[in-house]
């Protein structure tokens, strides 16, 4: 029987986790519904303290952006044990689409497996987990006469729209959220205007990275990025970042700042159709 543990019952879950480092994806999804940033995920096991397997996902019954109902975590001890748990009731929709991220090695198989069994086609997207302290951020200063700055909800419809993965006005509510609640760095210019900026995602992971076009290629990028890093390093030990495979120059620019590559990659494995 999968058990979905109560809020009070996540300090203990996140006491299990620490210093797995592929599981930096999920201690920061328990930190969010724990500060709270973002509440609407559960935490499933396949019993417990004593478990096996862990299942993240949202509820979909009170999940505030539609868009995150497509992205669930998973981890094992035993691969055997997390394809039983994908299974039971309750635990996965696996009727509308379905995406796991930041699936490693081990747990490959299971999800693959459990995908198969509900003959759902599916692909896959290899991305590079990196991640930074701050011993080794270089951070890169502000030009003068510029200013760097937070951002404001007023700035939700813009980020929300120069967001790859927006879906048009349902994702807005949730990058609004986090404008209120995490760090964000705003870059403007001399002239007053913006030059770009960034935002860290409810589970701590930095994203949102946008130049502007007019200001591209000036290394504008890393002086925002670097200053988000320094912010998120406030609050944790590292901050993380998600590479897709073959973008070369965002791995150039996290290893400029002082990010180091995880060896391992991860994946993000996707259902096709509705």
């Amino acid at each position: 029987m999968a058990i979905f543990l109560r809020t009070q019952q996540l300090p203990r879950l996140l006491a299990t986790l620490q210093n797995i480092p592929k599981t930096n994806h999920i201690r920061g999804e328990i930190l969010s519904k724990l500060r709270p940033v973002i509440t609407d995920y559960e935490f499933i096991v396949d019993r417990w303290p004593d478990y096996r397997a862990l299942v993240v996902r949202v509820n979909p019954l009170t999940v505030k952006c539609p868009k995150l109902k497509l992205v669930s975590s998973v981890y094992a001890k035993d691969s055997d044990a997390l394809e039983s748990l994908l299974q039971m009731p309750r635990v996965i929709d696996w009727t509308s689409r379905v995406g796991f991220a930041g699936v490693h090695p081990y747990e490959m198989t299971a999800v693959v497996n459990a995908m198969q069994k509900y003959q759902r086609e599916h692909q896959t997207f290899l991305h590079l987990d990196m991640k930074v302290t701050e011993k080794t951020l270089k951070n890169c200063p502000v030009p003068d006469g510029f200013k760097i700055r937070s951002l404001i909800p007023e700035q939700a419809h813009l980020v929300n729209s120069m967001w790859p993965h927006n879906d048009g006005i349902h994702s807005e509510p949730y990058v609004r959220e986090l404008i209120t609640k995490q760090p964000s760095c705003c870059l403007y210019n001399r002239e007053g205007s913006l030059v770009g900026y960034a935002l860290a995602y409810h589970h701590g992971y930095l994203g949102f990275l946008h130049i502007m076009k007019e200001h591209r290629r000036k290394g504008y990028a890393k002086v925002i990025a670097s200053h988000l890093c320094a912010l998120c390093l406030q609050q944790m030990e590292e901050a993380h970042v998600y590479i897709l495979e073959g973008n070369t120059a965002s791995v150039e620019l996290n290893i400029s700042m002082g990010f180091v590559p995880d060896p391992d990659y991860c994946w993000w494995i996707e259902t096709q159709g509705s």
